[in-house]
């Protein structure tokens, strides 16, 4: 029964922070060493990130099986972008050890600097729509140019305690670009993210931890249920709100733990 519970902990927790900006990877860490497990293992991850994955396609289904609209996921256009923006996070993931930052200490620290950051690009967005120097900008358009800078910020939050989605959006909002068009697109980015990661888990993971069914299933169900739902919470929230909440808390998780 432990067992189980804390799979439905990680699971729940992989759900929520995979899309709230405040690290799932930073989380995962932290929520490990509080439950005293060691390590959950490449099976354990494989199927947490299955289950954010279709949380994604469940939200999304009405453009991602679509290629009508140019910003639809199977559009050629989304896709070429797509690709563009997947390159540098490839690069990161095979000339570097990232697993030498999973640790507590760092976590700590990088939550701490996700913050930060959130908070700034938050603040200095809203300085720059009340200046009259920076009234009528020049819109940033979707190219590749785009496609690539979004990427290496992409590839900035492998690092655990930075937010993909929070570094993605925050810097799309930050240069101007539509908001709805760049919270999808950021979560268009996580599908290909996500299916090399478990690619990569599968290929080079020093073995898998057998994972009893029941535990399996809690896992993949409760990272997919409570990431739907975090979808929903977070497109409503960032209607009327801004990212530097979660920078706050991020702060403050990393002050106090």
């Amino acid at each position: 029964m432990n067992e189980l519970i804390n799979y439905l902990i990680l699971g729940v927790v992989q759900g929520v922070t995979e899309f709230f900006p405040i690290s799932s990877s930073g989380h995962l860490v932290l929520f490990e060493d509080f439950l005293g497990i060691n390590n959950a293992g490449a099976s354990a991850e494989i199927i947490a990130h299955f289950g954010t994955l279709f949380s994604i396609i469940l939200f999304y289904r009405a453009t991602f099986f679509s290629n009508k609209n140019s910003d639809d996921f199977f559009h050629i256009h989304t896709l070429k972008m797509l690709i563009v923006s997947t390159i540098p996070a490839v690069l990161c993931g095979l000339f570097f050890d990232l697993e030498l930052f999973f640790n507590y200490n760092f976590v700590k620290t990088a939550l701490l600097c996700n913050g930060g950051l959130l908070i700034a690009l938050s603040g200095l967005r809203g300085l720059m729509e009340k200046s009259t120097i920076f009234q009528n900008p020049a819109p940033w358009k979707w190219n590749h140019k785009t496609s690539f800078f979004l990427g290496l910020f992409q590839a900035f939050a492998m690092l655990p305690g930075i937010s993909r989605s929070g570094m993605v959006i925050s810097y799309g909002l930050f240069v101007g670009l539509e908001k709805k068009k760049i919270i999808q697109y950021a979560f268009f980015m996580a599908v290909p993210v996500i299916l090399l990661s478990i690619v990569y888990k599968v290929l080079f993971s020093d073995g898998f931890e057998a994972i009893a069914f029941e535990s399996g299933l809690v896992l993949f169900l409760s990272s997919f249920v409570f990431g739907y739902f975090s979808l929903i919470f977070l497109i409503k929230f960032l209607e009327r709100f801004s990212f530097a909440w979660f920078g706050l808390y991020c702060i403050i998780i990393s002050l106090v733990l």
